[in-house]
């Protein structure tokens, strides 16, 4: 699926669950605004589960900045309680979920231009297949039996 894909995934979820919302990708900018969630990928680990599976594990910050501590809170609280209780963000273009782990949040804090911000880690996995041979299918198959009476 790909981690490009899995960032723009959160994004449309966080977007969903408040439409209003700005967002970046993997960089915060100088001058950040009130109203904008920035989404990072700052972990990838894989572990094999099976021969034809392996399993990502993928951690996520998402910064969100208001004017208010009390805006920066309700934010993050909110998105906390959407992701628990649907568990599954759908991927772009595809019929798979990112399962989600857990979400834990920081008390806000002032940054230098006036607004607050707290840092939220979300830990994701996905499992992917892994890429198999083809192996020539049976051409015939012929069975002989015998019998001794």
């Amino acid at each position: 699926m790909g981690v490009v894909n899995e960032l723009e995934s959160i994004e449309a979820f966080v977007k969903a669950t408040f439409p209003d919302a700005l967002t970046e990708k993997q960089v915060v900018p100088r001058q950040p605004y009130s109203g904008l969630f920035v989404i990072r990928l700052i972990n990838d680990g894989r572990a094999t589960e099976t021969y034809q599976h392996y399993r990502a594990d993928r951690d996520y910050q998402i910064i969100y900045f208001g004017a208010q501590i009390a805006d920066v809170l309700t934010k993050m609280d909110v998105l906390s309680s959407v992701l628990y209780d649907r568990n599954l963000i759908p991927i772009n273009a595809s019929s798979r979920y990112l399962r989600v782990g857990a979400f834990s949040f920081a008390q806000p804090f002032e940054t230098d231009g006036d607004l607050f911000a707290s840092i939220g880690v979300l830990r994701a996995q996905v499992r992917e297949r892994r890429t198999q041979t083809d192996v020539p299918l049976i051409g015939e198959v012929r069975t002989k039996i015998t019998t001794n009476i």
